[in-house]
């Protein structure tokens, strides 16, 4: 008997995985995220301003202090839609660097580069469509991968974290930006009532659609703890894992870094 041979994304597509609060198929997971993005692009810039407060622009700068981007480095920036980190890496790492965006939305890139041509960073920028669980890149190919928002989505978050190890250089670094639960009990009261009540339907008003932000304020609350996340962190091989709240929770940089390998053999940590 003939067997057909699985592409690393198709394993486990049936498996039943977190959706929010509903268990689905791996495949109807990615399906229905990547609708979501389809669905907003056209907003999602002015969504992700106004219902975050503005707070977005003052993470943003800090997870790129965090990564410490020299002039020279190849940067990608994975799950990179509209391309914010995008922008900002490329003016980092200057002429003699390269930025790669990797997001599985096209509608959401289109914009991204209409965004760098205005900054005019278009060209300093390579735009690539793809599945942030299966890239598409060689071993060893980034200094640093930087992902806004992203991880949550991933259908299978350790296979994930795997690619995004696989394709960091020895030594890369690899930061993530993702939202959380405040700790403070009356902003985390506060924050409850305004994600599950308010956001869908400003939501809605900006973009047109209410179900993403129901899904979003879902998957924040099914998607693990900082600390659990810094474990996975290790557990997939990432040394120096670290996890800082920003905004007393709200937001949470997590970060790791591909272990150098010395020539004899051995790990440098």
């Amino acid at each position: 008997m003939k067997h057909e041979m699985k592409s690393p994304r198709d394993i486990g597509m049936h498996e039943k995985v977190s959706y929010g609060y509903e268990r689905i198929p791996a495949s109807e997971k990615r399906r229905r995220v990547l609708g979501h993005f389809e669905t907003i692009a056209h907003r999602y810039d002015l969504a992700d301003a106004l219902l975050s407060f503005g707070l977005h622009f003052f993470w943003r700068r800090r997870a790129l202090r965090r990564l410490n981007l020299r002039p020279g480095e190849r940067v990608m920036d994975l799950c990179g839609g509209t391309g914010d980190f995008a922008v900002m890496a490329s003016k980092a790492v200057g002429p003699s660097g390269r930025v790669t965006v990797c997001d599985f939305s096209r509608t959401m890139m289109d914009k991204g580069r209409c965004k760098a041509a205005q900054a005019g960073q278009d060209a300093a920028i390579q735009w690539v469509q793809g599945d942030a669980e299966n890239m598409a890149f060689a071993e060893d190919s980034f200094d640093a991968v930087i992902v806004g928002y992203g991880i949550r989505n991933f259908v299978f978050l350790e296979r994930g974290l795997g690619e995004i190890r696989r394709v960091l250089k020895p030594g890369g670094r690899f930061l993530a930006m993702e939202f959380s639960i405040p700790q403070s009990f009356w902003l985390r009261t506060l924050y409850h009532y305004y994600s599950f009540r308010i956001m869908p339907r400003a939501g809605r008003l900006i973009t047109g659609t209410a179900e993403p932000f129901h899904y979003l304020a879902e998957s924040i609350r099914v998607f693990p703890s900082p600390a659990r996340v810094q474990d996975l962190l290790t557990e997939n091989h990432f040394v120096h894992a670290t996890h800082e709240l920003m905004s007393n929770g709200l937001a949470v940089l997590y970060s790791g870094q591909k272990e150098i390998i010395r020539l004899e053999g051995t790990f440098e940590k």
